[in-house]
């Protein structure tokens, strides 16, 4: 009876630290890259100092950093004008660019905001197939793969995550999308893969915040 009881808090203790740290991640799926309007002043100044060679794409630098300082100040207004926004930065998407990638990004994150969870994934993902070469690419499909959960598509969100750990090994948000590979398992139902999942993260990425948290869950699986 003892023991029953025991393996029962065990239980408690293990779901409600998956479950906090669940929510957290769940609530902070999506990855911001905010510019700020110092950075901003900083590539303006730099492209003016080495005096760039083609103006379309000096304007182009410019222009996209203006609009992401758009995005940052829109994010605390009261009343943002996603639609004038949104028009500016379509406006944009129209190669493999630096600019063109970033404004496909930017936008999917707008659409984020205005809870566009299926538009906001199919750009994500059209930002990514722009350029898979740059480091956007990986920060577009952790966010595809948020807005896939969004939806309840556990599937899609599983297969996205997965090519950003096997793909992007080494960037800064594949800790980030292999602890969420592990965290689906869980709430899945399968501890079994839920816990070689977040070995792995704990293994792979030692240093990080999501191999420390994932350290604590692999060993109370």
């Amino acid at each position: 009876m003892a023991t029953k009881k025991i393996q029962k808090e065990e239980i408690t203790a293990e779901q409600k630290l998956v479950g906090n740290v669940s929510d957290f991640f769940i609530k902070n799926r999506v990855v911001l890259f905010v510019i700020t309007a110092i950075i901003i002043v900083g590539i303006v100044a730099a492209i003016i100092a080495v005096g760039a060679t083609n103006k379309a794409k000096a304007n182009a630098q410019i222009k996209i950093a203006e609009l992401e300082q758009r995005y940052a100040e829109m994010l605390i207004d009261e009343n943002p004008d996603w639609a004038g926004l949104s028009t500016d930065l379509k406006a944009m998407v129209k190669g493999s660019t630096y600019p063109s990638v970033k404004a496909a990004y930017i936008l999917g994150l707008v659409q984020h905001e205005q809870k566009d969870y299926a538009g906001a994934q199919a750009t994500f993902e059209q930002a990514y197939n722009l350029n898979t070469k740059i480091y956007v690419a990986p920060l577009a499909l952790v966010n595809a793969a948020a807005c896939a959960e969004e939806q309840g598509n556990t599937a899609k969100a599983l297969e996205l995550y997965n090519k950003v750990a096997s793909d992007y090994a080494e960037s800064g948000v594949a800790p980030k999308a292999l602890f969420n590979v592990a965290r689906i398992y869980y709430q899945q139902g399968n501890t079994q893969l839920a816990q070689a999942s977040f070995a792995q993260v704990a293994s792979y990425y030692p240093n990080s915040e999501y191999g420390k948290l994932a350290k604590n869950l692999a060993t109370v699986l």
